[in-house]
């Protein structure tokens, strides 16, 4: 019989969405390179030629870019954005081709606003911000209405409202969405460096409201999936799920990677990922979006387990890791699950 929890121990050193495993040192070409137009997912750093961040700052999600060409450094795909720059094309979509039906009215999107494939359906991978154009509202069998906007991306009428929302300098109301072929008014994001100490663990109130945040996050997907039971944070093991988040952010520190699992127990289930610094909620919703939605790269080993009728509980552990050479302000989110 297989051995569930080690697969998914071993599968989950993989860092979804952020293709940490260095598969070669060298820089080379991609063949068949293409240039198409993308969309960032998330925010990203501008790197080098080969392979260095440029700088501190980041370029906000949702903005498109121009492309020129994809390049594999170091094992990683990454998009050539003109004058040097490239991104990594993890964190990037390809939109598709603009709707050409006649637009109903227009909307503004909520700063926490949902993207489906369908009405009910699955999340979808795109980024839309701001202003959107409605091409198609939908009612459902529990009365909710929703709008088919920009590249076939279905929104609750719940998720938008009418008048544009008030300006806020952590929230992206406005990107370069009409000039794809301009990347020259990109907008920069720079971090101010966190207050804890790199290879630190956070306070334990925020921890605490963090798991409830994905303890929420993950009990509504479940159910949304037909799992039957729920999964409940418990603090029991506490100072264990405090170490293991530690040693994973000073292994980070160190060598730009995940520990991998090192040292982790048998007795527990471990999931681990990098997620930037932020409110509790934005912390939970990253982490999680990666283990569910953004896990391919681990053969959805993440998802799979969060899923598992027998998953019932988890603690958490968040440390702080600055010189991980993804995120200026990251954080090591390590879930530890009942089994």
């Amino acid at each position: 019989m297989i051995n569930t929890k080690a697969f998914t121990k071993i599968s989950s050193g993989l860092l979804i969405g952020l293709g940490l495993i260095t598969i070669q040192q060298s820089s080379s070409p991609v063949l068949a390179a293409s240039s198409p137009r993308v969309q960032l997912r998330q925010n990203s750093y501008v790197y080098s030629s080969k392979g260095s961040r440029k700088s501190k700052v980041s370029l906000k999600r949702g903005t498109y870019l121009k492309t020129y060409g994809k390049k594999s450094i170091k094992g990683k795909v990454y998009y050539n954005i003109g004058n040097g720059r490239y991104v990594k094309k993890i964190n990037t979509v390809i939109p598709p081709k603009e709707d050409k039906d006649p637009v109903l009215f227009t909307v503004y999107l909520k700063y926490d606003a949902e993207f489906y494939t369908k009405p009910n359906g699955k999340n979808s991978l795109y980024t839309l911000l701001g202003k959107q154009p409605v091409y198609e509202t939908y009612t459902d069998d529990k009365g909710n209405t929703w709008y088919r906007i920009k590249y076939q991306n279905w929104v609750k009428a719940s998720d938008t409202q009418k008048s544009k929302p008030k300006e806020d300098k952590d929230i992206p109301t406005s990107d370069n969405w009409d000039d794809p072929n301009d990347n020259t008014s990109i907008e920069e994001v720079k971090d101010e460096l966190s207050s804890i100490p790199t290879g630190t663990a956070f306070d334990r109130s925020t921890i605490v409201e963090t798991a409830k945040c994905f303890e929420k996050l993950v009990n509504d997907w479940r159910a949304s999936q037909g799992v039957d039971t729920k999964m409940s944070y418990t603090d029991k093991h506490f100072d264990y799920d405090v170490s293991r988040s530690i040693h994973d952010a000073q292994h980070f520190d160190a060598y730009h990677d995940s520990d991998r699992h090192q040292g982790s127990s048998n007795f527990y289930g471990e999931l681990e990922a990098l997620v930037k610094e932020g409110t509790p909620q934005q912390m939970a919703q990253e982490a999680f979006n990666n283990f569910v939605f953004y896990d391919g790269s681990a053969n959805f080993a993440h998802r799979d387990h969060l899923k598992r009728r027998s998953c019932t509980s988890f603690g958490l552990g968040l440390a702080s890791t600055h010189k991980n050479g993804f995120y200026e302000n990251g954080v090591s989110f390590v879930v530890v699950t009942n089994n």
